[in-house]
């Protein structure tokens, strides 16, 4: 009986438009392993511009990568510690480590607060791995 009243409180929250305080509770942990996460949010907190009350699952990719380094890896420090190879300027993007990221996306539909659908293409994530 209790799972079912906390699935219903957590329903009557976001029918109230309360439910910004689910995400504390759907986060990942700091630690876990890269894999597909979700969360429950209205269109319009999406920042795409749409006039919507929908709530929606945003489906996205979070977690840690194991750092194996790869000869080319080794390589690269090596060169930019000799001075051989110029140091990235100040703001240029510079990945030493592996991210979790997208391997393919999902379209979303939704019902816009004017009762249009709309749907945009490869919104949330799919699948999730790690890139190096």
């Amino acid at each position: 009986m209790r799972p079912f009243l906390k699935v219903l409180v957590i329903l009557f929250c976001i029918a109230k438009g309360e439910g910004h305080w689910l995400r504390s509770l759907i986060r990942s942990t700091p630690n876990s392993q890269c894999g597909l996460r979700s969360i429950l949010l209205q269109v319009r907190d999406l920042g795409l511009g749409y006039d919507s009350d929908e709530t929606v699952l945003f489906k996205y990719c979070s977690g840690t990568c194991p750092r194996a380094r790869s000869n080319h890896d080794l390589t690269l420090s090596n060169l930019l510690l000799s001075g051989l190879l110029p140091h990235p300027t100040p703001g240029e993007p510079w990945h030493s480590a592996p991210c979790c990221r997208p391997t393919h996306h999902e379209d979303m539909a939704f019902l816009d607060n004017s009762h249009r659908w709309h749907k945009v293409e490869k919104l949330c994530a799919a699948g999730c791995s790690c890139a190096d």
